[in-house]
């Protein structure tokens, strides 16, 4: 599979994007090429079209595997392992994001607890961080749902 210019920058401004947001370029560039495909790919076909080494595209595969945007698949009279886009990747994200969230949300709230009263500024300031947590997670999960919808 070739990609054409437009395709090329696409793949590379998802990398950059995965990138900002702490995961490795290659990465979101896996997971640009997957979009634009938009079907199962090979190991292989995702390190010949990006020009990677194999174990650099292992690794980001099972990044994005764990992160539920991504499923191994296999083909039909073939030996080797696919990887495909999950239905509603987008959704399967922010979804998690907001989980994630909660949880944060819910360790800063257990935390609160171990302060004493005398420590109010500090109960203050954790309260505040729980708050960003919370609202962060009900954001999330709204914007899961408008996507939802959206399909």
């Amino acid at each position: 599979m070739e990609v054409n210019e437009a395709e090329t920058r696409f793949i590379e401004l998802m990398g950059v994007v995965s990138q900002r947001n702490g995961s490795p370029r290659i990465y979101g560039r896996i997971f640009g090429l997957l979009i634009l495909t938009g079907s199962s790919m090979s190991l292989q076909d995702i390190t010949s079209v990006l020009k990677i080494s194999k174990a650099s595209a292992s690794t980001n595969t099972r990044l994005l595997s764990n992160q539920g945007v991504i499923r191994l698949t296999t083909l039909p009279g073939e030996r080797q392992d696919y990887y495909e886009l999950v239905p509603n990747p987008l959704i399967k994200m922010t979804e998690k994001a907001s989980l994630e969230m909660s949880d944060i949300a819910g360790q800063v709230r257990e935390a609160k607890s171990y302060f004493q009263e005398e420590q109010a500024d500090v109960i203050h300031r954790l309260a505040q961080l729980e708050s960003f947590y919370t609202i962060s997670a009900n954001v999330l999960a709204d914007i899961s749902s408008k996507l939802d919808k959206l399909n």
